[in-house]
Formats: structure tokens, sequence, C-alpha cells
């Protein structure tokens, strides 16, 4: 019987490592409170439902609030996802952490951009406070990002 004796000592994370978990950590929050608020609005407020009707109503139209609710709910549930994800490979301090920190940073881009410009008749079609916690998490995923990037660049 063989037995892998390859003992290595845990490394001590660096600061570096330690501000993208925070970072990562950080973006993770601010990813749920956005989903909650999005569920707050569907369920209480109805920001989203009086938003399309100041929208649509005016040119004679309707606009159904529920497909664009599941699209808020869909960015944040693959968003949490992802963060946990991210969070699991920089907390290890694991190789890689950069790449797939990369790689869902610009796959997010989209979802969490393109309601930025979905307008019709000059108006964003869902409205920025909607979007607001999606784009501030993806600021944080680019500074863990970037926090990756200096911890593990040599002489760091």
């Amino acid at each position: 019987m063989i037995q892998n004796t390859d003992i290595r000592a845990p490394h001590a994370p660096s600061a570096r490592t330690n501000g993208t978990v925070v970072a990562y950590g950080l973006g993770a929050l601010v990813t749920a409170g956005a989903l909650v608020y999005a569920v707050v609005d569907q369920l209480a407020v109805g920001g989203l439902d009086g938003h399309l009707h100041r929208l649509y109503d005016p040119v004679g139209k309707y606009g159904e609030a529920a497909p664009l609710y599941g699209y808020l709910y869909a960015v944040g549930v693959i968003g949490l996802l992802c963060w946990w994800a991210n969070l699991r490979r920089a907390v290890r301090g694991a190789r890689g952490t950069r790449r797939l920190g990369v790689i869902t940073l610009v796959v997010a881009l989209l979802p969490v951009a393109a309601p930025l410009v979905l307008q019709e008749y000059g108006q964003p079609v869902i409205p920025v406070q909607l979007i607001a916690g999606y784009l501030v998490a993806w600021l944080l995923g680019l500074v863990g990002v970037v926090l990756a990037g200096r911890a593990t660049t040599p002489g760091a």
C-alpha cells in the first residue's frame, strides 16, 4: 500500500490574499442584499411594476414585471454561486484563484451591465436602484481580482 506522504504546512495568507477574501465576501453580501431588495420590491414595494406603468401607460402598452424580476433573481442566485466558488478558492489560496475571478468577472459583466443599456422610450426598462447592488458587487469582484493578481506576483 502506497501512502501519500506529501504533507505541506499550511501557509499563512498574505494581506493581499486577505484583501481578496474581504472583497469577495463583501461582494457576496452586497449581491445577497440586492437579491433581497428585489424580493422586497416585488412583494411589498412594487417599484418595478410602478416604473413599468409609468413607462408603458402613456403609449398604451403593458409591461409585465414578472420576467424582469425573474431576471434579477437569476442574476442574484448565479452571482451568489460564483461568489461561493471564488471565495472557496481565495480562502484556500488555491492556484488559479485569479483566473477563476477573471472568468466570472467577464462572464458576469453582460447580465449585470445589460440593464444599463436596455431602454425603451428613452427610459431604462429596469430602474437603476434595482441593479445598483449588482453593479457595486461587480466592482468589488474587480477589486478582488486585482488583489488576487498582486498576491500571486513574484516578490509579493
